[in-house]
């Protein structure tokens, strides 16, 4: 599984990026990668497919979203 986590860094959205990727890390035990962009970009996608977006939902996911969907994307 390949977590990808896209994140403004102009925004300093960085911390709920890392906390993100650690809780990834602890339940999956996959690295997730960050990738610093701009303009209030928060995405995350698994295996190149968007699966969370705050540009969409407006907020940052809870983490059971995140772990939710990607549960869901492994049983697909």
């Amino acid at each position: 599984m390949n977590i990808e986590i896209h994140y403004c860094a102009q925004s300093d959205y960085k911390p709920n990026a890392v906390s993100l990727a650690a809780e990834i890390k602890a339940e999956y035990d996959v690295d997730a990668i960050l990738f610093p962009e701009g303009k209030g970009i928060f995405d995350v996608l698994s295996n190149g497919v968007l699966i969370y977006s705050k540009y969409e939902t407006g907020r940052f996911p809870e983490p059971w979203e995140v772990n939710k969907r990607l549960q869901q994307k492994r049983s697909d």
